[in-house]
């Protein structure tokens, strides 16, 4: 995906299927339409991986698309793994992520701790969306972020792994 300027999420109000702006027509803006399908292909590589198990997971975690951050959180929202892509992404050393909250991270702590609560308790929605994220440096930045819920063998939610990209620009 590479640099691509942010705007305001405002301007995502849903990634897909949604008016991208009101007035500018049906479904998604085409490059944040791409955007997704990046994700979601990468997200079916993850899952198709994971279901082989091991190793093969772990080298296909940590060597995600350009441009492909991920990372993954426990039941209580705290991040156990992250790759190098999304390190990169938001300025982080890996120590000053793991272990904290992934709402340490987000703009919109409250609001997304609420949607995340949802999702742990299987009620939330698993589709693209934008969600602003503090850099390192103080900055925020608009991100796409998919989702998909982590089970244990009983099939009982025990995480969410999330992959991400800088949201393309709206037209």
């Amino acid at each position: 995906m590479g640099e691509l300027p942010i705007l305001s999420a405002r301007f995502y109000p849903r990634a897909c299927g949604a008016r991208v702006r009101p007035g500018k027509g049906d479904g998604c803006h085409p490059e944040l339409e791409a955007a997704a399908r990046s994700l979601e292909a990468y997200q079916q590589r993850l899952d198709e991986a994971r279901a082989r198990g091991g190793r093969e997971y772990d080298a296909v975690f940590d060597a995600p698309p350009p441009g492909i951050g991920a990372h993954e959180i426990d039941g209580r929202m705290v991040v156990r793994r992250v790759n190098g892509e999304e390190l990169e992404i938001l300025g982080y050393p890996r120590d000053q992520v793991l272990g904290r909250p992934v709402v340490d991270f987000i703009v919109m702590d409250e609001a997304s701790k609420r949607a995340i609560t949802r999702k742990l308790g299987g009620a939330g929605e698993l589709r693209p969306f934008v969600r602003s994220f503090r850099r390192a440096d103080g900055s925020a930045v608009a991100l796409l972020l998919l989702d998909r819920l982590l089970r244990d063998s009983s099939g009982a939610i025990v995480g969410i792994r999330t992959v991400l990209a800088r949201a393309p620009i709206a037209a």
